[in-house]
């Protein structure tokens, strides 16, 4: 496809460009994520610019401030998903199953007004798409209890194979840091075996999130996780394509102006009162 036919100018040509380029058949599942620079990497916020072992620390030090804004959540999936509502970086990705919400965040952000913005357009193979509870999910969510080196640990294993037979499946599994990981698990889940599939730490899964609060049924929100992959080379998975779909800086105030007709808006993806009060106040301003 030329490049110049992934560059949309308005809404109506961004919902035509998504049709015509519609996967064929029922053999995979789409979702979108809007980025407001067309140049930024695709990871998620806890993997940029922090320190060594932030991951692990910032998480349990939001998990002392605040234990009774968690005390509902019975899996570390739901407590990053929780945790990220509040805005500390986590290593989900957030994604939405809406395409006019991947639009709006990538023309929404006042700071990149003058910035090209993006939509990545995802399609999962069905084998990758899991739910909350799945055990995948379960083991790719703790690696955020880790820290850095026995991560690091975790990774070196892979090296020693890519065809993953018995004998190597059990000696990944007896790796102290994977039993460790195990024992995080086994806190959610107390009957988990160590069946641990040695590939889940290494692949891209889609994940559907419980419709828990406000925002994530505003914006048909979901995540993607990926493990011990760092988001490298996203582009040469066998699980999903990626696509982009280029907005120029100059366009992103009409396209704005279009998704509000549409009640695609800051009120509604962020239906708090705090975003509601913000909406209402800048819409009445002169």
């Amino acid at each position: 496809m030329p490049e110049d036919l992934n560059i949309i100018h308005s809404v109506s040509g961004f919902i035509d460009h998504i049709f015509k380029d519609s996967p064929k058949g029922r053999g995979s599942l789409r979702c979108y994520r809007g980025h407001a620079d067309y140049t930024w990497s695709l990871k998620p916020s806890v993997m940029r610019d922090l320190r060594v072992d932030a991951e692990s620390n910032i998480f349990r030090e939001l998990m002392l401030e605040t234990p009774a804004d968690f005390s509902a959540d019975n899996t570390m999936f739901e407590r990053l998903v929780r945790a990220q509502h509040y805005g500390l970086p986590t290593r989900l990705l957030d994604v939405s199953l809406n395409p006019l919400v991947g639009l709006f965040f990538a023309c929404s952000d006042e700071s990149f007004m003058g910035e090209d913005g993006e939509v990545k357009v995802f399609n999962f193979r069905k084998t990758r798409v899991k739910y909350a509870d799945s055990d995948a999910v379960s083991v790719i969510c703790n690696l955020a209890r880790l820290k850095d080196v026995q991560k690091e640990i975790i990774k070196l294993q892979r090296k020693k194979s890519f065809e993953w037979d018995e004998r190597l499946t059990q000696e990944f599994r007896g790796v102290d840091q994977v039993e460790r990981l195990i024992h995080f698990v086994r806190a959610e889940k107390p009957h988990f075996l160590n069946v641990i599939k040695p590939t889940d730490l290494f692949k891209y899964f889609f994940v559907y999130p419980a419709k828990s609060n406000r925002r994530i049924i505003a914006q048909s929100g979901a995540f993607v996780v990926a493990g011990l992959l760092d988001y490298k080379y996203p582009e040469d998975s066998a699980g999903f394509t990626v696509k982009s779909i280029r907005i120029p800086a100059k366009r992103k105030f009409n396209i704005l102006s279009d998704l509000d007709s549409l009640n695609i808006n800051s009120r509604s993806m962020f239906p708090e009162i705090e975003s509601a009060s913000k909406y209402i106040k800048k819409k009445w301003a002169l």
